[in-house]
């Protein structure tokens, strides 16, 4: 299975950038960065630097998933999410949840 450390790889040298770019891009040391390349998890907030200098979703630095379809729904999710109550929202929350447990 393609870990997150793969998908950085293969970003690098598609976008034929170096460490430091991504290191100064990330504000962590190139030391960091070949951790990340190597096997290290890059924190949540440098996940989200990483797929914004690599112009893809955090979905597809976690995941490996990124389909027009997915990033579709995820953006309307985030148009519509500000405008539902606590309670639907924690529905919404315990719904996810058990499509995570289990695994659809």
């Amino acid at each position: 299975m393609e870990t997150v450390n793969d998908r950085l790889r293969r970003l690098k040298k598609r976008h034929r950038t170096t460490i430091r770019a991504i290191a100064a891009f990330c504000e962590v040391s190139e030391t960091t960065v070949y951790g990340w390349l190597k096997s290290t998890r890059p924190r949540t907030i440098h996940m989200a630097k990483l797929a914004e200098f690599f112009d893809v979703t955090i979905d597809y630095m976690v995941h490996g998933e990124q389909s027009e379809k997915r990033d579709q729904i995820v953006l309307e999710l985030r148009t519509l999410v500000p405008n539902l109550s606590t309670d639907q929202l924690y529905i919404m929350l315990l719904t996810a949840r058990q499509f995570a447990k289990n695994g659809t």
